[in-house]
Parts: structure tokens; C-alpha cells; sequence
């Protein structure tokens, strides 16, 4: 591809002003460039850029080294427009450069360029192809557009498959609830440890956009978690305080009240990496003390007063009981809602479809087939019934969905089997659905003893072949597991 060399020149100019104001704002002082690349001579006619690029490049490698990731992600703002963030992109990914500090920078920057879209909710739109694929997302397409005309890095299958791993980060963070859990579940080392493991191929546009996407997830939920855990430890020393605790009475260890009142969530926020990690640990360590205590009891100063307050954790509440049901672990209570969702999702589909082709329901992986009574069953108004045909027509939907539940997580886990860890929850899936399969094997047997005491042959025959179809795809789940490798199986 051939290369504009005014227009390369260009975007260094770009960068080089904002390195210079951004230095000078840091310094309180005037940076002087080399002779040749004052901004008279940038903006000459006749400036000649096969001279002028090479000197450019040297003198920017310089100003890199002087300026900090730090530096560069206090000063993306409100006040920083999208061209000159798309310009430093530009000058990051066409130097393709190995170096931490240069990787960080253009981590930030591609991040601010996802939390500041030219038009608000441009990344948010989503959609289908005819053939059910999802299509480019609209943040991927920006970025090919904004590195279109540089000679982009290769990104190798591998390559792509560990790019997956983010997704599954990403819903790992979105599962936890409280920010001492965050900041000891190693998951923004682990996310640093995936982007360092990339070659050149770090500044492909698909490689930016799912990062981009990632860090902006991520900050998202970290921020929620952070602002909750601050106000949580500050709202417990000012009722420690309120009830006359002193500011003196330790908390927990050497932790005091005064600890608590004196954590400042700007000072964190403003803090450069290595400082601002130890903010983070040291507000870890305050919720987990705060939490101790309040499991245990209020400070002896004013134990007195809290005697005959309400507790600061009530129990869990009798409609949150009722909500997870007979569900006691939530991986189980979780594994329900999917099954539920898929039933709905099927009988939408049979509901809406043509006659004709109402029992071939589109899934991820391929089309699921139902059997004209499977089909029956889910477009039954009786369904909700208390009675044989609704006992009955219950028994075939649950195992359908059960069934179409197994087809999906095996799909899910052939094309993440090679993964470091995204395999493991759809093993796990499985784990669970071979439980929900043998309790729906049951019913639908409970359905079907009742039928042939009845004399209702072809109801027997009818479910007697779903069980079947149910029991085959128990042997594929089966199968399946037993093809991981013994040492990363599920147990």
C-alpha cells in the first residue's frame, strides 16, 4: 500500500503539538524542538517530508520516553476531541511498538475513543445477518476505517482465540458484587498478562476494538464497585462516630475509624498507577475490616447504643427465598433461568412461525428440530394446567428444552476447547444439565406410567420417544466431557 507521506507528517504534527502542550502544562515551561521541526517549518510549502519524517520520528521517540501512560490518561478529557485521539491511534498503532509504556498508551486511548463516540449509542447497535451471524461490530468498523491507510499487523488464530478470553473476563467481573472481591480475584492481572502475550497483532483494529470494549466494561463495573465500597466504609464511620465511637477505636488490627473517615476516593482516582494500586489494596483491606465487624459487632464505645438498633446486615428477605426456590446453589438457580429462557425463546418461535416450518426452531449453532407433538406441547394454551394433558405437555417442553440446552453448550464448548478458560463454563453447563436432564427423564416418566394406566398408547409412545431423544444427547454430554483433558476436567 502505498503511503501519503504529507499525510503521516500530518498526524505526527498532530502529536508532536500535543506532546509539547502536554509537557509544558507538566513542566511550567517551553520545550524547544529541534532545529527543523519548529512549527514554522512543519508548516512550510515547500517542506520536503522524506526529510522531515525520519528526524520527526526520532524526536517524537524521544518526547514518548518523557511522557508517562499516566500523563496521557489525565489528559484525555472532555477537552480532548476525537481527532486528535484518532491522530494519536494513528501514530501508536503505526509504530507498532513492543515497548509497556507505548501499549498502555494506546490501551487509554483506544478506550477513550469507545467511551467518547462522534454520536452517542454508536456502538450499541446490534443485529443479525440473513444467515444468523452477527456482523462487525460498529466500533471494529470505525477503527478499520480510522487505520485503514496503514499497513496493519496479522492477526493469527490463536491470536483471535485468546481475544475470547476477554469476554469470559468480562463475565466474570459483571458476577462480582463487591470490591474487595474485585481487587482479589487477580482479574485485572489477568486481563494485562492476555494483552502482553500479543505481537505486533496488539494494534489490529479487531484486537483495539474488543479491548476497547473490555476496558470500557470493565471500568464500568469497577467504578460502580469502588464508589459502593468507599460510601460503605464512610457511612460505617460516620454511625460509629453518630453512636459515640471515637474516632480512635480500631476497626479491626491497627484499622481505626479515623482510617475510614480520612479515605479520599478523588486521591485514588488522581493517583498514577503504582500509587493508585495502593489506594485500591488499602480499600480492599477497609471493606473487608468494616464487613468483619459489622458481621461480629459494633465498636465497644458504642456497643451500648447499637444493642438496640436494627442489624446492619439484615437477613436475606422471605422474597428473595422465594425467588431462588429450592435452588440452593446459584450456578443450579442460574442454569434454571437458561433452561426457562429457552422454553420461552421455543415456544415464541412455534407460536409465531408458519405452520410449516414451526417445528425447525434457529439456534446459534444450527437449527434444533421438534417433532409435530414436541410442537404441540409448546404451543398448548393447557400448559399451565394442573391436569394429565398438562402434566403431560409440561414433561415433553422441559425436556425439549433441556435438550436444546445440551446442544448449545456443546457447540459452545468445541469452539472454546482450546481456550485457557473460557471451556470450563460450558463444561460446568454441562455438568448441571445432565442433573436437570435425569430429574426431567424422571417426570416425563411419572407422565408416561400414568398414560399406560390410563390405556393412552400413543401418549405413552410419544413421550417414550422424547426420553429417548433425551437420553442420546446425555450419552454426546457424557462423551463430550470425557474428551477434555483429565487434568482440566470439571469435577
Amino acid at each position: 500500500m502505498a503511503i501519503d507521506l504529507n499525510w503521516e507528517l500530518t498526524i505526527l504534527e498532530i502529536v508532536h503539538g500535543f506532546y509539547l502542550n502536554l509537557l509544558k502544562d507538566t513542566l511550567e515551561d517551553e520545550i524547544t524542538p529541534p532545529q527543523g521541526l519548529e512549527a514554522s517549518s512543519l508548516r512550510a510549502r515547500d517542506r520536503q517530508p522524506t526529510l522531515l519524517l525520519p528526524a520527526m520520528r526520532r524526536w517524537l521517540k524521544l518526547l514518548d520516553m518523557a511522557i508517562s501512560p499516566e500523563m496521557l490518561r489525565f489528559s484525555l478529557n472532555s477537552a480532548i476531541d476525537q481527532d486528535l485521539a484518532e491522530a494519536l491511534l494513528r501514530y501508536y498503532a503505526r509504530k507498532q511498538s513492543q515497548n509497556s509504556s507505548d501499549r498502555d498508551k494506546t490501551d487509554f486511548v483506544v478506550t477513550f475513543l469507545y467511551r467518547n463516540p462522534r454520536v452517542s449509542g454508536q456502538w450499541d447497535k446490534r443485529g443479525l445477518s440473513m444467515d444468523g451471524v452477527a456482523p462487525v461490530p460498529p466500533f471494529e468498523i470505525a477503527l478499520l476505517e480510522v487505520l485503514g491507510d496503514a499497513e496493519l499487523p496479522k492477526l493469527s488464530p490463536a491470536e483471535s482465540r485468546t481475544l475470547d478470553e476477554f469476554e469470559f473476563l468480562a463475565e466474570e467481573v459483571d458476577q462480582i458484587e463487591h470490591f474487595d472481591r474485585l481487587m482479589d480475584s487477580g482479574l485485572m492481572q489477568k486481563a494485562r498478562l492476555i494483552k502482553h502475550t500479543f505481537g505486533p497483532a496488539f494494534y489490529h483494529p479487531h484486537a483495539l476494538a474488543v479491548i476497547g470494549h473490555y476496558n470500557h466494561r470493565f471500568g464500568c463495573r469497577f467504578a460502580e464497585l469502588f464508589d459502593a465500597a468507599a460510601s460503605h466504609i464512610k457511612s460505617y464511620a460516620d454511625q460509629i462516630q453518630q453512636l459515640g465511637g471515637s474516632l480512635s477505636s480500631r476497626v479491626e488490627g491497627d484499622i481505626t475509624v479515623e482510617h475510614l473517615a480520612q479515605f479520599e476516593q478523588q486521591s485514588t482516582y488522581d493517583a498514577e498507577y503504582c500509587s493508585a494500586q495502593d489506594h485500591l489494596y488499602r480499600l480492599s483491606r477497609l471493606q473487608k475490616a468494616v464487613d468483619a465487624r459489622i458481621h461480629a459487632r459494633l465498636p465497644a464505645a458504642a456497643a451500648p447504643a447499637a444493642s438496640t438498633s436494627q442489624p446492619s446486615v439484615p437477613p436475606a428477605s422471605a422474597a428473595s427465598e422465594q425467588a431462588v426456590g429450592s435452588f440452593t446453589d446459584p450456578a443450579q438457580f442460574g442454569e434454571e433461568t437458561r433452561i426457562r429462557s429457552v422454553e420461552e425463546s421455543i415456544r415464541g418461535w412455534v407460536l409465531a412461525a408458519d405452520e410449516r416450518c414451526r417445528h425447525v426452531v434457529p439456534m446459534k449453532f444450527g437449527n434444533f428440530e421438534l417433532t409435530p407433538a414436541e410442537a404441540d406441547a409448546y404451543s398448548a394454551e393447557f400448559h399451565q394446567e394442573r391436569s394429565f394433558r398438562g402434566d403431560n405437555a409440561r414433561a415433553l417442553v422441559r425436556m425439549v428444552a433441556v435438550m436444546a440446552r445440551i446442544q448449545a453448550e456443546i457447540e459452545e464448548l468445541k469452539q472454546r476447547q482450546n481456550s485457557t478458560h473460557l471451556w470450563r463454563p460450558h463444561a460446568d453447563a454441562l455438568l448441571l444439565l445432565q442433573t436437570a436432564a435425569a430429574q426431567a427423564d424422571q417426570s416425563a416418566a411419572a407422565a408416561r406410567q400414568l398414560a399406560t394406566q390410563r390405556g393412552l398408547v400413543e401418549k405413552s409412545r410419544i413421550i417414550t420417544a422424547t426420553m429417548q431423544r433425551l437420553r442420546i444427547r446425555v450419552e454426546q454430554v457424557q462423551e463430550t466431557l470425557a474428551r477434555l483433558n483429565p487434568e482440566s476436567a470439571p469435577r
